[in-house]
């Protein structure tokens, strides 16, 4: 009877060069998606920021209430 010899089981968890590439992929599609999410959340709570100030805070920048409806009613996705 033949004597079966196992895998070394580094040889079968080594990841190929493409499996490597599509894994980098992969994490910076990720790191991108999160990043645009942070950005949108950001945006967001400055312009509900932005709303809250008063007309002596908006005249101290440099705004008028207009400047701020402009502003504030733009979806959190536009810049």
């Amino acid at each position: 009877m033949p004597i079966i010899q196992p895998r070394p089981s580094h040889a079968t968890l080594a990841p190929s060069p493409a499996t490597l590439g599509w894994a980098r992929w992969s994490l910076r599609a990720l790191q991108q998606g999160c990043d645009l999410l942070l950005t949108w959340q950001e945006r967001s709570r400055q312009r509900h920021h932005l709303a809250a100030l008063n007309d002596h805070m908006l005249r101290d920048i440099g705004l008028t209430r207009a400047d701020v409806m402009a502003e504030t009613t733009k979806p959190f996705w536009q810049d």
